[in-house]
């Protein structure tokens, strides 16, 4: 019998809250996370312990469900369940572009959509690409700076902030570069860009989470539907690599830098198969 391998990353369900044991051995998960680890092709192993048990491991991932039971003692048993579901969620960013043609209505829109998500976005950024050309027309034309705050205050999301694009002839490349690194101590693994004039699909983040949290996909870089719509970027992928600095695609340094990196790297609508 060859000996096991186990990979230096790895998930133990010993003394987990949600494994279910019988006669010293595990047979489940209560979350049913163990199918969704075997259903993504993750190896879940089952290998006996010292004290005379034997449980499941998961090899090569950390599992987000994880709770020991210290951890979760100050909380009543029935609620544990929703307070994990509640815990994982996949937060996120949303950069949203505002284009020198936008209009108020469209960016209402796009804002209309963020927030009638069933997850929503953890923070909302707005790129105005309109405040060189505001500023240049005397304030005439274009969406005013404190008309965007105003209409972003109008609604709940937990943060929100505005980019002024002073240099209009950065790329969109360079802006989202500029924006990650403004908020780059910001807790949210991943961000997603969206110019104000696409239209968002109302099961875009319900995809997002089930692709993340239920099949499993160990996403680094979602290539976008067109240009820059749907793009979904991890924040460890982004700062790893440096984004899209000297004008090189991120998506392409880790093609080129990242071992297995065709693993890491996705269309958005494998993702998200609301974006096609």
């Amino acid at each position: 019998m060859e000996p096991v391998k186990l990979n230096q990353v790895h998930t133990c369900c010993r003394n987990c809250v949600f494994s279910i044991l019988k006669e010293g051995k595990q047979i489940g998960c209560d979350l049913n996370k163990l199918q969704d680890y075997e259903d993504a092709n993750v190896e879940v192993l089952q290998l006996g312990h010292s004290d005379g048990n034997e449980y499941k491991v998961i090899n090569g991932r950390l599992c987000l469900f994880y709770r020991h039971p210290e951890l979760m003692k100050k909380y009543s048993d029935k609620n544990w369940k929703k307070l994990v579901e509640l815990q994982t969620r996949v937060s996120y960013q949303v950069m949203l572009i505002l284009e020198k043609d936008s209009v108020y209505q469209e960016l209402k829109s796009a804002l209309n959509q963020l927030n009638s998500q069933e997850f929503r976005p953890s923070l909302i950024t707005v790129i105005n690409k309109q405040y060189a050309p505001y500023v240049e027309s005397n304030g005439e034309k274009f969406i005013r700076p404190s008309e965007i705050l105003e209409l972003l205050q109008s609604y709940s999301f937990h943060q929100y902030s505005l980019k002024n694009v002073y240099d209009d002839t950065l790329l969109d490349r360079d802006l989202i570069d500029i924006t990650f690194d403004s908020n780059k101590e910001k807790p949210y693994p991943f961000y997603v860009v969206f110019n104000t004039n696409f239209s968002i699909p109302n099961s875009f983040s319900k995809n997002l989470n089930d692709a993340i949290l239920i099949k499993m996909k160990q996403l680094g870089f979602a290539k976008p539907v067109d240009n820059i719509n749907g793009m979904i970027v991890s924040k460890v992928a982004h700062e790893k690599h440096g984004g899209n600095s000297f004008k090189i695609n991120l998506e392409d340094k880790i093609l080129k830098y990242e071992p297995d990196a065709s693993k890491f790297i996705f269309e958005a609508t494998d993702i998200c198969p609301s974006l096609k």
